[in-house]
């Protein structure tokens, strides 16, 4: 990316290099937000910056792919997501922690739900099982993690928190809900329809994940913010 010239009509290595640039500005705000915020939203902000630095490295490299090729592939993201959402959820887990403790089990469920919803879509698109079949198990670890967040005792924990931190949850739960939902329909498209990693599509997962990976990111910043000034 910052050794291939691109054209600016070029709106696929625009969108990667934009993601790419976005990921690893978040992931430095992120750590620079570790020095200043307090002890409890530390573990929450790690997480974060962690999960923002892998999925920078990510673009980094579908950039260079898609300029010097032109074509992108599902595998490096689903590597990506298999990492980056488990540590998105454990963060939110440790998010609810921070007014009452949550019991250990609902973050050990979240986590492996997370992780089970990507390798459902990637188990699918590797043709070792229905594609279909792929996406309805990944929508339904998906389900149980909102069930989790919406249900569970993570929002019971939450609700006793102050007006910030309920602000915040809500924001986070919002994106998982909606935000999210946007992957497995792209999947349902690419695989299943069959139109592949076209350039419509890789947009579309890009900027699915400017919102999924970037703003839920930094609602943990601004809110441990808010609370300290």
């Amino acid at each position: 990316m910052f050794t291939t010239l691109f054209n600016t009509s070029d709106i696929t290595s625009s969108a990667l290099a934009t993601a790419t640039m976005g990921c690893f500005a978040a992931a430095g705000l992120l750590a620079l937000g570790l020095t200043w915020a307090a002890e409890r939203w530390r573990i929450s902000i790690a997480l974060c910056a962690v999960a923002m630095a892998l999925s920078g490295f990510y673009y980094l490299g579908a950039t260079e792919v898609w300029i010097a090729s032109g074509k992108a592939s599902a595998g490096p993201r689903f590597a990506t997501w298999a990492a980056v959402h488990p540590l998105l959820v454990a963060a939110a887990y440790f998010y609810a922690n921070v007014t009452e403790r949550v019991p250990p089990g609902v973050f050990w469920r979240a986590t492996v739900a997370a992780f089970l919803m990507t390798l459902s879509r990637y188990l699918g698109d590797a043709q070792i099982f229905n594609p279909t079949l792929g996406i309805l198990l990944s929508i339904a670890f998906w389900l149980y993690i909102l069930g989790e967040m919406y249900f569970g005792k993570m929002s019971e924990t939450v609700r006793k928190a102050t007006r910030p931190v309920q602000l915040g949850y809500f924001w986070i739960r919002l994106i998982m809900t909606i935000g999210w939902a946007i992957i497995p329909i792209l999947h349902f498209v690419d695989v299943v329809i069959g139109t592949g990693h076209v350039a419509p599509v890789v947009i579309l997962y890009t900027a699915a994940d400017a919102v999924n990976l970037i703003t839920l990111s930094l609602i943990y910043i601004a809110v441990a913010g808010k609370e300290r000034y």
